[in-house]
């Protein structure tokens, strides 16, 4: 084992950073390669002025907001989920839940060496099945837009800036942590729910308000913790 900071690394740990640090530099490289063929290929460069407009636009909330996630997610992946599920992606509404929900079920914790195994097997998993679902969709779009996405109903669901699919998601994970401490979460659920129906505007930085009320929610628990409310 291995000191770092005043953390001690295990054998495992170090083996899951060198290689994350190594695969996800590939990722970086891999993305950045495609529009970088694409101007060698054709001959074509980005118009720099609205590239810079763009970026100046853009990258300071996504930087904040990429910046935010790895220290509010990562406890709860452990290491190698961790590298796993941000260069896979779709972390709040996929990754997250299959770890948490494969763990819950364990009765472990991403802390422990049996939750870091558990959180990157579940991660794992949940990527090749997205996978196999976007491959069988991409055979069969034509079918499909003409057999079930063409009702009219259907349609109206999958044409939402904000479908169902995440609420339902989240809802159904929720309910398991309220039951269990529905006194805590009573607080911070109502105050989220003052905030999106009070300033609608916070849909589009929602991802910064994450650790925000991750912290106030801890907050909210001490604070009833030390008054023999919970």
């Amino acid at each position: 084992m291995s000191k770092t900071k005043g953390y001690m690394l295990n054998e495992y740990q170090q083996m899951t950073h060198r290689i994350g640090r190594i695969w996800t530099g590939c990722a970086l490289a891999l993305t950045v390669s495609v529009p970088l063929l694409f101007c060698l290929i054709y001959g074509v460069t980005p118009e720099w002025e609205s590239f810079w407009k763009g970026i100046i636009s853009v990258v300071p909330m996504y930087w904040a907001i990429g910046l935010i996630e790895i220290f509010n997610y990562s406890p709860m992946l452990g290491s190698g989920g961790t590298y796993l599920a941000f260069v896979t992606g779709n972390l709040m509404n996929m990754k997250v839940p299959a770890a948490k929900v494969a763990m819950d079920k364990a009765g472990v914790s991403a802390a422990s060496e049996e939750g870091e195994v558990l959180s990157t097997i579940a991660v794992a998993v949940s990527s090749i099945v997205t996978t196999l679902i976007l491959v069988v969709a991409l055979l069969f779009v034509v079918p499909i837009n003409q057999w079930i996405l063409s009702d009219d109903l259907l349609r109206s669901v999958f044409d939402l800036k904000i479908g169902y699919v995440i609420p339902a998601l989240f809802g159904a994970l929720g309910v398991v942590f309220l039951a269990k401490s529905w006194k805590i979460a009573i607080l911070p659920l109502v105050l989220m729910i003052a905030v999106f129906l009070l300033i609608p505007a916070v849909y589009d930085i929602s991802g910064i308000l994450i650790p925000v009320m991750s912290v106030l929610s801890v907050l909210i628990a001490r604070w009833m913790f030390n008054r023999g409310k919970v």
